[in-house]
């Protein structure tokens, strides 16, 4: 249980630190007219945005774990022992490694990234570059932060790399378009998407390839 309570306290202290940086903007802000949470997107999104998000699921999760699959050089990264996926198969498949899994898929990886980067950054740069130019800064620093974190963690070879920056640049270009365009601001959509995808992907990449 200590390595459960551990990836508790994690996700609970990524979430808040990621939720830290909006909330001070949102201290500054003149107009405190809307609530923190309607400042974040974190509302009930439109019915029809949780379809297509779903939908785009599939087709990343598909072209994701393929790639994964024919790919020596990809499949080694994610299986690295410090990556998420290594250190999960590492644990070995049982009660405890799902719970630690669908915590980190759900919690610290999906919700604390969709109220920085879509919740945040995104707001902020639409707001002030337009929807087309924010939307894909946005996500190419979306990009860029997993190219690194990945790095970081597993000096892997450039082309892994690039499919980890490719991969997560689409991804948040993909969530942000779906995120203004069809959920009325809501981050929600993007956080299932996340979230299921993570959730689908760890467990694949972890235990069955």
């Amino acid at each position: 249980m200590t390595a459960l309570t551990n990836h508790v306290i994690s996700a609970i202290l990524q979430v808040l630190a990621f939720t830290l940086i909006p909330f001070i903007f949102y201290l500054f802000r003149k107009d405190k007219t809307i609530s923190f949470f309607k400042y974040i997107g974190l509302y009930k999104p439109s019915g029809k945005s949780i379809v297509y998000v779903l939908l785009i699921v599939i087709l990343f999760l598909v072209a994701g774990v393929g790639l994964a699959v024919i790919d020596d050089g990809i499949r080694a990264m994610l299986l690295s022992p410090n990556s998420v996926t290594g250190q999960l198969r590492l644990m070995g498949l049982s009660a405890t490694t799902i719970l630690v899994l669908l915590i980190i898929a759900l919690i610290k990886t999906s919700l604390a990234e969709e109220i920085l980067f879509r919740g945040f950054i995104a707001r902020q740069l639409i707001a002030r570059l337009g929807f087309k130019t924010g939307n894909v800064l946005q996500a190419t620093l979306f990009g860029l932060i997993h190219l690194i974190l990945f790095w970081a963690l597993t000096k892997s070879s450039l082309i892994p790399l690039l499919f980890i920056f490719v991969f997560s640049t689409m991804a948040g270009l993909t969530i942000g378009y779906i995120k203004v365009k069809h959920a009325n601001g809501s981050i929600v959509p993007g956080w299932v998407a996340h979230g299921v995808g993570n959730m689908l992907s760890y467990y694949i990449i972890a235990f069955v390839i």
